[in-house]
C-alpha cells in the first residue's frame, strides 16, 4: 500500500532556516534539499524503513548529511507527516513534541 507524504508547517521553517544558513554553501544546500527529495519518495513505500526516534517512540528519523529529518506514520490513513529537519548536533528531545 502506497501513502502519502504530507509536510508539516514546522518542516518548511527548519528549511527555510537551513537554506539561510547555507546561503553561501549552495552545492551543499542542493545536495542536502536533493537528498531529503529522494528519501522523502522512498517513504511513499517504505514508511517504517528508518527506525524509530527512542526518545520519542511517535516518531521515525531518517539521515540526511548533517541532518535528521523526523516523521511520523499514519498507518491507518496511509499518511506520512514530515515533521522537522534538525542539524545532528541539535538536542533533538528538545524540538521534538509528542
Amino acid at each position: 500500500m502506497k501513502y502519502t507524504v504530507k509536510h508539516l508547517p514546522s518542516l518548511s521553517r527548519d528549511i527555510h532556516k537551513i537554506a539561510e544558513a547555507l546561503v553561501e554553501y549552495t552545492d551543499k544546500a542542493r545536495r542536502l534539499l536533493k537528498e531529503m527529495d529522494e528519501k522523502l519518495i522512498l517513504l511513499e513505500n517504505t514508511p517504517f524503513m528508518w527506525p524509530v526516534f527512542q526518545a520519542r517512540p511517535k516518531y521515525r528519523k531518517m539521515v540526511l548529511e548533517e541532518h535528521l529529518l523526523f516523521y511520523t506514520v499514519d498507518a491507518k490513513e496511509h499518511i506520512v507527516w514530515a515533521c522537522r529537519i534538525l542539524y545532528f548536533k541539535m538536542d533533538a528531545t528538545r524540538h521534538i513534541k509528542d
